[in-house]
């Protein structure tokens, strides 16, 4: 009975030793797929985020640029010019997102000349004006103020005005804003991604944590990619965004947080 008894003892205890290392090695995996997961749900969030300001940059848009940093002029309404009074210049709006739209403050604005070169005004105001003043007898020639039914047709009044911009030049709003990777409020020690309007000083972390490796670079024109960004900022074609993202803590077993690296080129229009 008693070598029956320590038989079955040592079959229980090599059963238990068995399933202990089952549910450690499960919770660990566990925990490493939720890392990961994570890792890579912040670099995709911050991937969603800057490429749609990236997409819109156009003439002469970059503004600065360290491998850490960038500052774009991001075009959100866009119109033609139908008259110049007091000091304005009045722009009749193409319908917009409204959302997009009406959550904005204009840094500036930029109008069209006839060699088809921007020029910018900066800094400057957009307010509400009468749509009617973008009609007959107020332009010629006449200007259609256009809406739909989420869009109230809509002119506003920017300044200072160009004394140089003509009725019928085509003209756009847009904001100055600041991508960087810099030191995070939400995860002391760590790296967030920051989006500053440079207009308000309004400044947002977006996504937290970063590896320090994650960054920014800067494309030619045959778009290679380089660490560094040239003296001309018109001549990048495109930035690669190196968005190396990490979890917050190091998985269960592990001393070291999961990195997650998305690297990825957007590619706009710019030049001067």
């Amino acid at each position: 009975m008693l070598a029956e008894l320590l038989v079955a003892m040592l079959i229980a205890a090599i059963i238990g030793v068995s399933l202990t290392q089952l549910v450690i090695s499960q919770s660990r995996f566990v925990a490493l797929q939720s890392a990961i997961m994570q890792a890579r749900g912040g670099a995709r969030a911050a991937l969603n985020v800057m490429a749609g300001d990236f997409r819109m940059v156009g003439d002469s848009g970059l503004v600065a640029a360290t491998p850490e940093s960038v500052t774009v002029r991001v075009p959100y309404a866009f119109g033609v010019a139908c008259l110049q009074a007091a000091g304005k210049t009045l722009v009749s709006l193409a319908p917009a997102d409204s959302a997009t739209y009406f959550a904005a403050t204009a840094s500036g604005y930029a109008w069209r000349d006839s060699t088809g070169k921007f020029v910018f005004v900066e800094p400057a105001t957009a307010a509400a004006s009468l749509w009617v003043l973008c009609s007959w007898p107020f332009t010629t020639p006449s200007i259609t103020t256009l809406g739909n039914a989420n869009w109230s047709p809509r002119v506003v009044a920017v300044g200072p005005n160009d004394a140089r911009t003509p009725a019928g030049s085509i003209v756009y709003l847009y904001q100055t804003i600041r991508y960087a990777f810099a030191p995070s409020a939400q995860l002391p020690g760590r790296i967030g991604l920051w989006r500053t309007l440079l207009t308000t000083g309004e400044r947002d972390e977006l996504v937290a944590p970063f590896d320090s490796t994650a960054g920014f670079r800067f494309l030619d024109s045959t778009y290679t990619a380089h660490a560094s960004p040239p003296g001309d900022l018109t001549s990048v074609k495109g930035l690669q965004l190196m968005l190396v993202a990490t979890s917050e803590q190091p998985p269960e077993g592990r001393t070291l947080p999961m990195k997650f690296n998305l690297t990825t080129n957007v590619v706009f229009r710019n030049h001067s």
